[in-house]
């Protein structure tokens, strides 16, 4: 009788607690829905959508205004799942950088596979965009075990400018720890079971972190884009894909001389800084850059320099750039065929 008791009461206890972390589930997945859309969406972006883990992803099947998102959420044609064992699939993974202009022929991955078709190579080539704009690292990070199940045998990694606009030096709080949603990002390292998680919050534990400093640029760090990229490159490497990075072309002038008017219309600038404070923003911009470097030499990955390949820019850069991060039809030719090249160079294509 006692046993039979323990076993109900054990039974009813667990059905309990599973009851809980259901509700909590459900009511988590909706508290982020709505920020979603009061913090997140604003419109200009139909195509965009919300998601429980990365944050937002595209809509499948939205063709509206030279913006074709294909069955599977990468911007592009409908792909086969499976992949031909015939054919090297090259993920490009990125922000707006990556997704593109609007126009079919705009994104960069899309001129890279016309590139590499004209280029006397033993196999077949596919590219995927996978560039959703506003992401950073830790979105990509959140994506990526969905990303590896297309099996890509190489993964470009173009990101980093949606870190540099949020990651103010004089405010940096340390993210570096695990999450399991980027609607908790921050918070405290996530078990995954929202009873545990809640109960953490609840007792003050999942608090948000204070910033760990005020730096002068001149010695800052950027900490959590270097570990969410060592962790989107240790995973992809675990399974078998060859990882490229690139470093980041401008619109600001990384030369000597007088930038056009045009240029300096066009050129952005993050709210922590003045507008107009050309040599700040260059000087963060010449920190990510060289961080992204240091990580390929680290990680031991290949690393190519479209820097190089807009070494004329501050004549051209307005032309290449819509602004100052992103790159116009003329400026995804450019780098299309700076990886071309520098692919065929690495031997990555043959």
């Amino acid at each position: 009788m006692k046993r039979y008791t323990f076993i109900s009461t054990a039974g009813a206890t667990l059905g309990a607690l599973a009851g809980a972390e259901w509700y909590l589930r459900q009511r988590d997945h909706v508290n982020n829905r709505d920020r979603w859309f009061h913090e997140g969406y604003d419109g200009s972006h139909p195509y965009n959508v919300f998601h429980n883990r990365s944050g937002w992803e595209l809509m499948p099947g939205y063709n509206v205004a030279g913006i074709r998102i294909n069955q599977y959420g990468f911007r592009g044609d409908d792909i086969s799942k499976r992949k031909d064992p015939n054919v090297v699939r090259i993920m490009c993974l990125g922000d707006s950088c990556t997704f593109g202009t609007s126009g079919d022929e705009s994104p960069y991955p899309y001129q890279l596979k016309q590139r590499l078709d004209t280029m006397d190579l033993e196999a077949d080539y596919q590219t995927i965009n996978a560039g959703v704009e506003g992401h950073a690292t830790i979105n990509a990070l959140l994506r990526l075990p969905r990303l590896l199940t297309f099996h890509p045998d190489v993964l470009i990694i173009y990101l980093g400018w949606n870190d540099m606009w949020i990651g103010n030096p004089k405010h940096y709080p340390d993210m570096r720890r695990k999450t399991q949603s980027y609607w908790h990002y921050g918070n405290g390292a996530q078990t995954g079971l929202r009873l545990i998680d809640s109960a953490k919050d609840g007792l003050g534990l999942d608090a948000p972190p204070p910033p760990i400093g005020s730096f002068d640029i001149d010695v800052f760090i950027p900490t959590n884009f270097e570990f969410n990229m060592e962790r989107i490159i240790r995973t992809a490497r675990k399974a078998g894909v060859q990882v490229v990075l690139t470093t980041l072309p401008t619109l600001i002038p990384q030369h000597n001389g007088q930038p056009s008017l045009l240029c300096l219309e066009k050129l952005h600038y993050p709210a922590f800084f003045a507008q107009g404070d050309l040599e700040r923003i260059k000087e963060l911009h010449e920190i990510y850059d060289t961080s992204i470097r240091q990580l390929a030499m680290r990680e031991d990955v290949e690393l190519i320099d479209l820097n190089a390949a807009f070494s004329d820019q501050d004549t051209k850069g307005d032309t290449y750039f819509s602004n100052t991060w992103l790159p116009s039809v003329e400026g995804n030719q450019i780098i299309a065929r700076a990886l071309a090249d520098g692919l065929y160079e690495r031997e990555i294509v043959r």
